[in-house]
């Protein structure tokens, strides 16, 4: 399983976080630009009581007190995004620092080090090279050199894992934030996501899944990890939620254990691979994204059942933040695929593919339109999945969600 993809101290040294730290700025003042506003106006019309009597004004007084609230806890969402944002950068830039200065020990070191891409920092001499550059001294110098390999090692690495951390559980933590926007600013955005198709805007409201109640971390970890590397030895951790956690070790725990795990990633790999191949110009939240989801619950449901396979797939989109209209997309198509599975239960992968490829050539799974007919972007709107793939497109990784179903 690929998992997540380790950074590199090539890639990170490169990172440039001004970018980042204007975006901080920004939010920041968007912050204090509505608590002054809300109070504002709430303390308008909180003055009207001379001029302005009876139910009328009681009612728009009220009326001023609960969209003061409103605003004021969106104020206290950006505020919050704007403190830990900052932090993370001042975070990551420390740690970036940290790798370049360990770097450059490295390359002046008397030792001839190098630091390869994951931390690690080695020489280019061998230990008998060094044994005889420095007799009759050598052992001294092999332990002196060994010594700073392994402090110039655990530093770097160090560092790169913290960055690590700080990039995938940080911007997580960011994201969930926005899980705390008031329902009543999600449901004015569901209104404005809606299309004037009955059946799409259902869809939109009812595929909608809450957060997550802990939020996400790498799984697996420790002795899950190294039971399963004893089937599948290149497994590596990915960022899940705690229910899809929960799933997986539930998963773990079966009689073929380590074997169901892998049988569940080979499922996944094999979704993306058919998606790819089939429709390489739609991958996200088009025909290929929507492919990808339906088949890859087509085969968990005839592999795992429907149950489980509801739960992980439902989990698997418990992320903060996650938006709207790539929930509903894929919550819908996830739910269509297990039903083809369960109407066809003797049915071949091959058989699968076709079926649901049916379904996406006569509208019936759905994707995400960003183009009009004639080529133009408009804000992403759910659509039938027979539209041509070059009118989908990808959304972005986060934005604001609905309330969950």
């Amino acid at each position: 399983m690929a998992g997540i993809k380790p950074l590199t101290v090539f890639q990170v040294i490169e990172w440039q976080m001004a970018h980042i730290e204007q975006a901080v700025v920004q939010v920041s003042q968007c912050s204090t630009t509505l608590e002054t506003e809300a109070n504002s106006f709430e303390g308008k019309v909180a003055r009207s009581t001379d001029y302005y009597k009876g139910q009328a004004g009681d009612a728009a007084r009220t009326r001023a007190k609960t969209d003061q609230g409103q605003i004021l806890a969106t104020e206290g969402v950006l505020d919050q995004i704007a403190t830990k944002t900052s932090a993370l950068v001042e975070d990551i830039k420390t740690n970036i620092s940290t790798i370049k200065s360990g770097i450059a020990s490295a390359e002046s070191s008397r030792w001839d080090l190098y630091v390869e891409s994951d931390g690690t920092v080695r020489s280019r001499k061998s230990n008998a090279e060094t044994a005889k550059d420095y007799w009759p001294a050598g052992a001294p110098a092999i332990l002196a050199k060994e010594i700073e390999t392994s402090n110039l090692t655990s530093t770097i690495t160090g560092a790169l894992q913290a960055i690590e951390r700080a990039d995938r559980e940080g911007a997580q933590q960011v994201a969930t934030f926005l899980e705390q926007l008031p329902n009543s600013v999600k449901e004015a955005m569901a209104r404005s996501l809606e299309t004037g198709d009955p059946r799409l805007d259902s869809i939109l409201r009812d595929y909608q899944t809450d957060q997550s109640a802990s939020g996400s971390r790498l799984w697996p970890t420790g002795a899950e990890l190294e039971l399963i590397r004893t089937v599948y030895p290149d497994f590596n951790s990915s960022m899940m939620t705690e229910e899809e956690i929960a799933s997986m070790s539930d998963l773990l725990l079966r009689v073929d254990g380590p074997r169901a795990v892998y049988d569940y990633v080979q499922i996944t790999e094999a979704a993306d691979k058919r998606a790819a191949e089939l429709y390489p110009d739609s991958k996200f939240e088009g025909q290929g994204d929507a492919f990808r989801h339906a088949y890859w619950n087509a085969l968990m449901t005839q592999r795992f059942g429907e149950e489980w396979t509801t739960e992980m797939t439902t989990a698997h989109e418990k992320s903060g933040a996650n938006i709207a209209q790539r929930e509903a997309m894929d919550l819908f198509n996830n739910s269509r695929g297990r039903e083809i599975a369960l109407a066809n239960p003797d049915a071949s992968p091959e058989e699968l593919r076709n079926l649901i490829q049916t379904e996406i050539s006569n509208g019936t799974l759905v994707v995400v339109e960003t183009k009009d007919a004639n080529g133009a972007e408009h804000a992403p709107k759910l659509a039938n999945s027979n539209i041509d793939q070059g009118r989908t497109g990808q959304l972005p990784g986060v934005g604001l969600p609905l309330p969950g179903r």
